[in-house]
């Protein structure tokens, strides 16, 4: 991590996908936006760290272009090791999803993996059998599971939280919840029921606060809920396109101004670190 004075800024959730389509084959998995055609690679996003202050970054593999050879995120963290941070993912629907998950481990580069459920089928690995080997797995390699799906899917969530409290959880999005409604977010009540599970941890990205009239609200709760050593900010730059990568910096400023210091770092930095630094 870069030696710096004053709090340390993490996100923790980028995306790199390379122009160099010879060495990075895309496989378009045929959902979420074609941010990735015109993607700069590791660049784009060092480039954008530095004009925004952020020290470090965790690249999470972009399922949309790639599916789940990660390849590509593997080769950003291994040139970038003093900046970058890898999460995989595995193909939950594939032949041998825990074997998957061991060869991303003997890259030596692997800080959590990315289990997803929110492509063309339903994430029947909540409830098969599969998520729970992976649970074993992950604990087994000490690697943190990153769930990406949806709030209708937190109820099944919940439970394979609760057969393994020793894994650490992060929840994508926040679960994709509504908070369009505002305080006091009667609909993303789902997500709320699950502050009491002490593993889970949430990630809050750009698309959530932004949904917010203010996204101090959005943060206001969500760390009062779960506290702020259990949020962690992200960008979901550059998948994410509302708002250019200064201003997603910007926004996670805005949403965390009303919170004491210490909660601040903890969202801005602290907890991605403690997770995946």
């Amino acid at each position: 991590m870069p030696d710096e004075v004053g709090p340390v800024i993490v996100d923790s959730h980028t995306h790199v996908a390379s122009p160099d389509t010879k060495r990075f084959p895309m496989r378009p998995q045929g959902f979420g936006s074609d941010w990735w055609r015109t993607a700069g690679g590791s660049a784009q996003v060092l480039d954008a760290m530095d004009a925004a202050g952020v020290d470090l970054a965790v690249v999470v593999q972009a399922v949309g272009p790639y599916g789940f050879d990660c390849a590509c995120a593997i080769d950003a963290v291994q040139e970038h090791g003093d900046r970058f941070r890898f999460v995989g993912a595995v193909d939950t629907a594939g032949p041998d999803p825990v074997a998957a998950l061991a060869r991303l481990a003997d890259t030596g580069l692997l800080r959590g993996v990315r289990l997803f459920g929110v492509g063309a089928t339903e994430a029947t690995w909540l409830t098969d059998g599969t998520g729970r080997d992976l649970w074993d797995a992950a604990a087994d390699l000490g690697t943190t599971i990153i769930a990406t799906v949806f709030d209708r899917h937190l109820a099944d969530l919940r439970t394979l939280v609760e057969q393994r409290p020793d894994v650490r959880v992060a929840l994508d999005h926040c679960g994709f919840p509504d908070v369009t409604g505002g305080p006091p977010f009667a609909a993303a009540a789902g997500l709320f029921a699950l502050a009491d599970l002490r593993p889970l941890h949430l990630k809050a990205t750009t698309h959530l606060l932004h949904e917010g009239a203010d996204p101090a609200d959005v943060m206001d709760a969500l760390v009062g809920a779960f506290g702020a050593d259990r949020v962690a900010w992200g960008s979901d730059f550059p998948q994410t396109t509302e708002l250019d990568y200064p201003g997603m910096v910007d926004l996670a400023r805005r949403a965390v101004r009303r919170l004491p210091n210490d909660a601040q770092n903890a969202v801005l930095g602290g907890t991605a670190a403690r997770l995946w630094a």
